[in-house]
């Protein structure tokens, strides 16, 4: 299952899924969650009523209550989340790691005034689970460790362009406003889509990157690379994430108890 069938970053992780299993007896179906906690529940329970023999989650919206029930009925492997659970497996970037690198590139660079971008969550659970939040904390101690506490600025939007785009428009009515600017409002994956909307905004208000502006985003999209963007990105390698998803969905389904009849 995957939140939006747009994202640049998906396919990626689905490349690794439907590679893994080229030599297997399993096939690919995929379903869109539509990022909507009760879209995702009535994708998968559709998966469970039809019999699949694993499913690999990309649920960004979805309680760890309703992910613990999917994994009961049937082995199942969450990507993009940090939370664990004897119901499922993860896979997860290093999100605290990924942020320190974006804030130490661009501290390299002689920036000090670096602000951040993030997904606005007030969700506990998904608080402490969810990437973007990883990736704020790694971006506040990356700060603190350059010596950079005082210029420490974060702002809460969507993981979306038009978040992107809001996000930047307030960071550049400062009085002081940033030099850099990390785009790392991600859920799950979209950190690039959110720079794109960065770019527009520093475009709208007349200046350039990175003559006025460096930019940095997350997950190293295809279109990261285009010459007209050439966005500093983090790469998440999407395609192992998805090789890994399907290593340990095939080790669950090994080790699922055989029902027999009677």
């Amino acid at each position: 299952m995957l939140p939006d069938i747009r994202n640049p970053f998906f396919p990626e992780i689905l490349d690794g899924v439907t590679a893994s299993l080229a030599d297997t007896e399993y096939q690919v179906l995929l379903g869109p969650g539509r990022n909507g906690e009760k879209e995702e529940a009535r994708v998968t329970e559709a998966m469970i009523d039809r019999g699949m023999d694993g499913i690999i989650l990309v649920a960004p919206i979805s309680s760890r209550a309703h992910m613990e029930r999917v994994g009961t009925a049937v082995p199942t492997v969450v990507v993009g989340r940090h939370g664990s659970s004897p119901a499922y497996d993860t896979v997860a970037d290093d999100d605290v790691e990924g942020a320190a690198l974006v804030v130490g590139h661009l501290a390299g660079l002689g920036h000090r005034r670096i602000a951040h971008i993030e997904h606005h969550e007030t969700d506990p659970t998904r608080l402490t689970e969810m990437p973007n939040a990883r990736r704020a904390d790694g971006y506040r101690q990356a700060m603190r460790q350059h010596g950079l506490e005082e210029w420490i600025d974060v702002v809460s939007t969507s993981y979306t362009q038009d978040g992107g785009y809001r996000g930047t428009k307030e960071l550049l009515a400062r009085p002081v406003r940033p030099t850099a600017v990390f785009a790392g409002a991600d859920i799950v994956a979209g950190a690039d889509i959110v720079a794109v909307g960065v770019l527009e905004a520093v475009t709208e208000a007349g200046l350039s990157v990175p003559g006025d502006l460096s930019v940095a985003g997350y997950d190293n999209t295809t279109f990261a690379a285009f010459g007209p963007i050439s966005l500093t990105s983090v790469d998440q390698a999407g395609r192992e994430m998805g090789q890994n998803a399907v290593r340990l969905l095939l080790e669950r389904i090994a080790d699922r108890p055989v029902r027999r009849s009677r």
